[in-house]
C-alpha cells in the first residue's frame, strides 16, 4: 500500500479516537452534572430538616389582640420583600418589559407607601384598622453574592445599607404619620441575597447578613410606636387574633419549576414544618412571584421582571408588592397587589 494511503488511514483512525474520547468526555461530564444536581437536592433536604428542628425551640411568639370582643377590627399586612434596590436591569436584557436602577427603586418605594395606605383608608369604611404589620422579609438588596453582581450593582453592599437606612426609615415613618394606626408590628427576616458569606448560611445566617444589621439600626433610630421583631432563626411568628402567622424569606423553599408552579413545593413544606409547630398562615417573598392560597401567600418583587425571574422560569408580572387584610374573626379576607409602576 502506498505510503500516503497509509497516513490517511492513520488520520482516520486518529479522527475516530478522538470523537470518541470526545464523547467520553462529554459523558463523564453529563455525570459530574447529574451528581452535582444530587448533592444539591440532598443539601436541600438537609436545610430543610435543620429548619424544622430549629423552628419550635428558637422562634417566640408575638401577639396581636383584638381591643375588645364586640369590636369589629383587622389588621393590614404590608408584605414587603425582593427590592434588590442596587440592582441595575437594562430593559436591552429583558425584552424591554422593565427597567431599574437607583432612581426606579426610589419612585417604587415611595409608590409603594402611598398606593398601600391609599387602599388601607378606603377599607377602612368597611371596618376599624387599628394595626399595621408590616413584613421586611429579606432581599431589599442585592449583594454581591454573584459575580455579575460586583460588576453591575450601583453601590457595594455597605453604601447599599446607608441607602436603604435612609429610605426605609422615610418609608416608616409615612406609614406612622399618614397610617393613624395605634399600633405597628414589624416583623423582619433576613434574604439570602445580602449574606456577607458566599455561600448561605442556616442556623447562622442572620449573624453573616447585612440585613440583620440594617434591621438592628432601625430598630435603634425608630422607637416610637413601633415594636420590632427581629428574628435570629428563619422562621418568625406572630400570633394575629389567635391565630398563627409563620414569616420567612422564602428560600428553605425548593423549587425547579413545573406546571403546578410554587404551589406543591409550598404545600410539601408547610406539612413539614407543621409537624414542628403548626401554623395557619406562611408568608414569604424570594420567588418575586405574587401568589396566594388560603394557607400562605407569596409576595411579588419591586425590582420587577429580571434575569432571575427568566432563570427561575417565573412568569412575566409588573413590580408589585402584597397588602391583605386579616380581620380579627373571618383571617385573610381581602388580598391585593400593590403595583409600584404605573
Amino acid at each position: 500500500m502506498p505510503k500516503q494511503n497509509n497516513n490517511v488511514w492513520a488520520e482516520i483512525e486518529r479522527s475516530s479516537t478522538h470523537r470518541a474520547h470526545s464523547a467520553e468526555v462529554t459523558s463523564l461530564k453529563d455525570q459530574i452534572k447529574q451528581y452535582q444536581q444530587a448533592v444539591e437536592e440532598m443539601s436541600a433536604r438537609i436545610d430543610v430538616a435543620s429548619l424544622i428542628k430549629e423552628a419550635p425551640v428558637s422562634s417566640q411568639t408575638y401577639t396581636i389582640e383584638r381591643k375588645g370582643k364586640g369590636s369589629k377590627e383587622a389588621a393590614a399586612v404590608l408584605v414587603a420583600s425582593d427590592w434588590h434596590v442596587e440592582e441595575v436591569v437594562e430593559p436591552k436584557s429583558v425584552s424591554h418589559l422593565n427597567e431599574f436602577n437607583l432612581t426606579v427603586a426610589d419612585r417604587r418605594i415611595e409608590r409603594l407607601c402611598k398606593t398601600a395606605l391609599r387602599t388601607i383608608e378606603v377599607q377602612r369604611g368597611g371596618t376599624d384598622i387599628p394595626v399595621l404589620v408590616l413584613c421586611l422579609l429579606g432581599d431589599l438588596m442585592n449583594g454581591f453574592i454573584h459575580e455579575e453582581a460586583r460588576e453591575e450593582n450601583e453601590l457595594t453592599p455597605t453604601q447599599t445599607i446607608l441607602w436603604l437606612k435612609e429610605r426605609v426609615s422615610k418609608f416608616i415613618r409615612t406609614l406612622q404619620k399618614e397610617g393613624n394606626f395605634e399600633q405597628i408590628i414589624i416583623p423582619c427576616s433576613v434574604g439570602n441575597h445580602g449574606r456577607t458569606t458566599i455561600k448561605p448560611r442556616t442556623s447562622t445566617s442572620w449573624k453573616n447578613s447585612y440585613e440583620w444589621l440594617l434591621y438592628k439600626i432601625l430598630e435603634q433610630e425608630i422607637t416610637e410606636g413601633v415594636t420590632w421583631v427581629i428574628g435570629e432563626a428563619y422562621h418568625t411568628y406572630l400570633d394575629v387574633y389567635g391565630k398563627t402567622f409563620r414569616l420567612h424569606h422564602g428560600d428553605g423553599l425548593r423549587f425547579i419549576g413545573g406546571v403546578g408552579g410554587l404551589t406543591i413545593p409550598v404545600e410539601k413544606a408547610i406539612a413539614n414544618w407543621n409537624k414542628g409547630r403548626v401554623a395557619d398562615i406562611d408568608i414569604f417573598g424570594h420567588w418575586h412571584t405574587s401568589q396566594q392560597n388560603p394557607k400562605w401567600v407569596s409576595n411579588g418583587s419591586l425590582v420587577g421582571h429580571n434575569a432571575y425571574s427568566i432563570h427561575i422560569k417565573a412568569p412575566f408580572e409588573p413590580p408589585q408588592q402584597t397588602l391583605f387584610l386579616f380581620d380579627s374573626k373571618r383571617g385573610r379576607t381581602g388580598t391585593w397587589p400593590i403595583f409600584v409602576e404605573e
